[in-house]
């Protein structure tokens, strides 16, 4: 497995009993770009093939783990063409991140990311498809892509899943960032350190746990753990229709709403349907 390269998008090595995958583009934030999704789901294929490897951990270079999708080649993804298929582009890209959510949901190594930072949108997303989530105290999490125009199709059922359908209604529908203790509390956040430097002998500590578990055991357990009506539905049909469907649905919000709201967030000016200011006028006494 390839131990360091500084152009590839993640990096990927093994110690013992536990496979790392590194998100590799800090200086970006770790878009999840078509690119990034691409080279992560061959990692996670690679390393869920392996003998032995009983622990799939994620990590990521730089002060955020994960800004989300990449909204910087907004102009390319909007001008693309339909493929053969017929099919919108942005939708069919869009679909792929519910396809590799699907594939690491469905692994029997136990799954855990190491968040460091700022995970937003899609990274949000992704920190709730693993089974452990471990933060730093600076981990910060959010779904903006409301108040950007977008929807968080792809990854709405594995945050309700974690979250519940309440604490997912308030996120997702508000847009608010919250920090580590408040993601702990909701559980979205399993662990949390003391402190950034605490941050990798938290997670080799519960690394330790997962693997002094019995092998079998632990991969059944996570198996009967993925068909509970709580969970959702991992490769049934209902979900994968669902994901079709919002894949759909991003790409005409993308070319909608969307425009006018990455625009705004672009010119740090407020979207020209938030109406924040009119409500200084509701009298809430």
């Amino acid at each position: 497995m390839q131990a360091e390269d500084s152009e590839a998008w993640v990096l990927a090595s093994r110690v013992g009993p536990v496979a790392r995958i590194h998100l590799n583009r800090g200086d970006a934030r770790n878009p999840l770009g078509a690119e990034m999704v691409q080279a992560l789901s061959a990692a996670v294929g690679e390393a869920s093939g392996q003998g032995g490897v009983r622990v799939i951990l994620l990590t990521a270079a730089g002060p955020a783990f994960s800004a989300g999708g990449n909204l910087g080649n907004l102009g390319d993804r909007l001008a693309a063409t339909a493929g053969p298929d017929g099919r919108d582009p942005i939708a069919a890209g869009n679909r792929r991140y519910g396809e590799f959510l699907t594939q690491l949901v469905n692994v029997p190594q136990v799954t855990v990311a190491c968040v460091q930072g700022a995970a937003m949108g899609g990274g949000a997303g992704l920190a709730c498809a693993v089974d452990i989530a471990i933060g730093s105290p600076e981990a910060k999490f959010g779904f903006p892509e409301a108040a950007i125009g977008l929807v968080p199709g792809q990854i709405l059922p594995f945050v309700a899943a974690r979250l519940g359908l309440p604490a997912a209604r308030r996120l997702v529908l508000t847009g608010r960032r919250i920090a580590a203790a408040e993601a702990h509390r909701i559980g979205l956040l399993d662990y949390v350190a003391e402190s950034h430097q605490a941050l990798g002998a938290l997670t080799r500590q519960v690394l330790e746990s997962v693997v002094a578990t019995a092998p079998q055991a632990s991969a059944c357990t996570k198996r009967m753990l993925g068909r509970l009506p709580v969970a959702p539905l991992q490769a049934s049909g209902a979900l994968q229709g669902y994901l079709d469907e919002a894949a759909e649905l991003f790409a005409r919000q993308m070319r909608s709403e969307a425009i006018e709201g990455v625009s705004a967030a672009r010119e740090k000016r407020p979207a020209r349907w938030n109406e924040a200011g009119e409500l200084s006028a509701l009298d809430l006494a």
